[in-house]
């Protein structure tokens, strides 16, 4: 029979933080799970690690490849997912014990849901603190996210039917937001449960690829917005300030990486066109005409990992 949940966990070269990632699983109060492990061409202890968590009597089933990327390797272990749901953990995050418990639960309370996500902490610098400090939106969310996208990775289950009828899974030519366009094609149509209960940790920390790659972002969530738009041409027509406002965001990413250079002209005509947008752009927009200096310390404390695709 198979398990209620297959749980996804992609790993390369990950014997820094995996045997945390991995005790955080085996401490869940639901057991009728499986987890499904890709390990993308690691050269360190990945494998050995993974070998005695299963040796220990864990339901683990295993795939090691070359090394195909992230994209690649999640889609392969959703491919190999036998459960009726579907979680995901990366291998520098945690769980809370009743983690799994919880979603099943909301999945039982709400049939007419196909994703359940939930409040998380952030782990930084050694300090842990609660990601939201207020609920977040659920039902038909698709352009609530617009706005505000509040969704990570680790604290997502989906029931894996809804995901066969996308007609994809995770896009390979994606790097950084092949999360968000996922869960977006997804949300366009699906509800969402949100769990106001912080069920993860979150790890940040400056090998994340969010961090390190953060210039990607404007052009990767451009091709998930026009993915978007050419999957249902009626998207656009029903949610067209919620795209105008992501476009703006798109802007301000690229404002961003100009700052940080620091060229102020250029970062001004990235917001330009979309100063009048909201007023936050606005604000961000006569920013550039002040020092560098200004615009780092006001964000300061925004440049924390980013969840799947920038809020």
């Amino acid at each position: 029979m198979p398990p209620k949940v297959s749980i996804n966990l992609c790993c390369y070269n990950s014997e820094r933080f995996l045997q945390d990632t991995l005790k955080s699983i085996e401490d869940q109060t639901f057991n009728d799970w499986e987890l499904v492990v890709i390990n993308d061409g690691s050269s360190d202890s990945t494998e050995s690690i993974i070998m005695q968590f299963k040796d220990r009597g864990f339901p683990v089933l295993y795939h090691f490849q070359e090394n195909r990327g992230l994209g690649y390797s999640r889609n392969k272990a959703l491919e190999l997912s036998a459960g009726e749901y579907i979680a995901f953990i990366d291998h520098d995050d945690m769980w809370l014990p009743e983690k799994l418990e919880k979603q099943i639960s909301a999945f039982s309370n709400n049939p007419d849901a196909d994703f359940v996500y939930s409040n998380l902490f952030v782990l930084e610098n050694g300090q842990r603190r609660v990601n939201f400090n207020k609920r977040q939106p659920d039902g038909y969310v698709f352009d609530k996210f617009l706005y505000h996208y509040p969704v990570a990775v680790l604290t997502v289950m989906v029931r894996k039917e809804a995901l066969q009828g996308l007609g994809g899974f995770f896009d390979r030519k994606l790097h950084l937001a092949e999360e968000y366009d996922l869960f977006m094609r997804l949300l366009c149509k699906s509800k969402a449960v949100f769990i106001d209960d912080p069920l993860a940790v979150y790890r940040v920390h400056p090998d994340m690829s969010s961090i390190k790659f953060f210039e990607r972002w404007p052009d990767e969530m451009t091709y998930v917005i026009e993915k978007l738009k050419r999957m249902d041409s009626s998207l656009e027509k029903k949610y067209g300030y919620g795209f105008r406002y992501m476009n703006a965001k798109i802007g301000y990413y690229r404002a961003r990486t100009e700052m940080y250079k620091p060229d102020r002209l250029k970062a001004r005509e990235h917001l330009n066109p979309y100063k009048w947008t909201d007023h936050k752009f606005f604000f961000l927009y006569l920013m550039t005409y002040f020092p560098p200096g200004v615009w780092r310390k006001v964000h300061a404390n925004r440049d924390g990992g980013t969840f799947g695709g920038p809020g």
